[in-house]
């Protein structure tokens, strides 16, 4: 965590919020280009390549398969002094797989690409995150962090969405994805530009390590049981939300094409979403700035976003009565990523660590929701049609949801009990 004095009124001073400007920046960009592309890959692969929702949910999944699996690996080599080498990495795997996926004509290269931008985004994200955490500024609460964070990502995903389906519109599938290829690089350069500026300033400084690092496959596994159950808890809330993103992803598309809807409208309504959950948490950080506690609604935030997904068969064909619903479900997808991320990162120790394999379980349980949610969906989807899939899953998945986080919320209940002093 990098130093600063505080102002007479307690909050950092401005200055202090410098170190941050580019990794906001780099989350923006890549965000824009992860979220265009998931946009068009649905239509895509239905219109240019004749599949059915099934297959495009399964090479949607390889995306999401790709990043958990390599989530914890990168959250364990994850260093300070690593950072700027990982992003480029990673910035570059995103660029090689944008680039290809015009010269591509089958689902089977065309999961391949996906397992590399998986790849490249997984390296980005965990790194961003944890670089995020170890370099706030001191005074800054993590949740307010979280909430710039979060909703620089959430600007991202809303010029993305817009973007890609007015690029596929007007130029075609090909040039869309060629022009979507250069936003990670450009990611990338303005993130190495910024950050070896801000080092030879003084303005970002290594933080302190406890000098522990998990060896090999036991050391890492020994890291992730020492988790509390906060952590795991936050990982449930991330899975769920990216459930419903790969779900609207997978079949929406699909959906809202056999209704009449355009391109340019279909991402217009994921950029609704990227919207509102960008607004809250952008609006929900001064409000964690002044003060620790986080109001307890994820559970119905869950059910404000599985309502709305269930409601979308009711208006197949109106573009103006979905866009309620998809900010309904950005407004609880922003602030459920803020307080599961931000009571994750409070309940473990403050060292590089712990802010590397915290940022690597939490994008973990996001890249499961990625890989359960398009799966599943494009797979019951092609069973039981498209409008019942959208009845069926929310309601389900709010259960499994509600049985997960109340064991996880229980367990943690038992531990602190378990820590508290016996009377002699």
């Amino acid at each position: 965590m990098t130093d600063g004095s505080e102002r007479s009124d307690g909050r950092p001073p401005r200055w202090t919020w410098r170190p941050l400007v580019p990794i906001y920046v780099c989350v923006a960009l890549f965000a824009v280009g992860e979220q265009a592309l998931h946009v068009l890959v649905s239509p895509y692969l239905a219109e240019g390549l004749g599949q059915g929702t099934g297959v495009i949910g399964v090479v949607l999944a390889v995306f999401g398969g790709a990043s958990l699996l390599s989530r914890v690996p990168v959250g364990a080599i994850y260093r300070f002094d690593r950072a700027l080498p990982m992003l480029v990495a990673g910035g570059l795997l995103c660029t090689l797989a944008f680039a290809f996926v015009p010269l591509v004509g089958h689902p089977v290269p065309f999961a391949g690409l996906m397992a590399l931008d998986g790849l490249g985004w997984a390296i980005v994200t965990t790194t961003q995150l944890a670089l995020l955490v170890a370099t706030r500024p001191a005074g800054l609460p993590t949740a307010a962090a979280m909430a710039w964070y979060s909703g620089s990502q959430g600007i991202g995903n809303a010029l993305g969405g817009v973007s890609a389906g007015f690029l596929a519109d007007t130029f075609g599938y090909a040039p869309a994805f060629l022009a979507l290829a250069a936003i990670p690089l450009i990611a990338t350069l303005v993130m190495v530009r910024a950050f070896r500026r801000q080092s030879r300033a003084g303005l970002v400084n290594a933080p302190q390590t406890d000098g522990l690092s998990p060896r090999g496959h036991a050391g890492i596994l020994r890291a992730i049981r020492g988790m509390p159950p906060i952590v795991w808890a936050g990982v449930v809330i991330m899975v769920y939300i990216n459930f419903m993103s790969g779900l609207l992803n997978t079949i929406h598309p699909v959906f809202a094409l056999a209704a009449g809807l355009s391109l340019t409208q279909i991402g217009t309504l994921a950029s609704c979403r990227s919207i509102a959950s960008s607004v809250v948490r952008f609006a929900s950080g001064p409000i964690f700035s002044r003060t620790d506690r986080r109001v307890s609604l994820t559970f119905p935030l869950a059910v404000l976003s599985a309502s709305a997904v269930v409601l979308l068969p009711s208006v197949p064909s109106s573009f103006l009565l979905q866009i309620p619903l998809f900010l309904m479900v950005g407004l609880s997808r922003g602030l459920l990523r803020i307080t599961g991320s931000a009571d994750a990162f409070d309940g473990v120790a403050d060292d590089e660590r712990a802010h590397g394999m915290t940022a690597a379980v939490l994008h973990g349980g996001l890249d499961l929701g990625k890989i359960v949610g398009p799966a599943l969906g494009g797979g019951v989807a092609s069973v039981i049609g498209l409008s019942a899939t959208f009845r069926v899953l929310p309601v389900a998945l709010l259960t499994l949801y509600l049985v997960l986080v109340t064991a996880a919320r229980r367990r943690e209940a038992g531990g602190l009990a378990a820590d508290e002093p016996q009377p002699q």
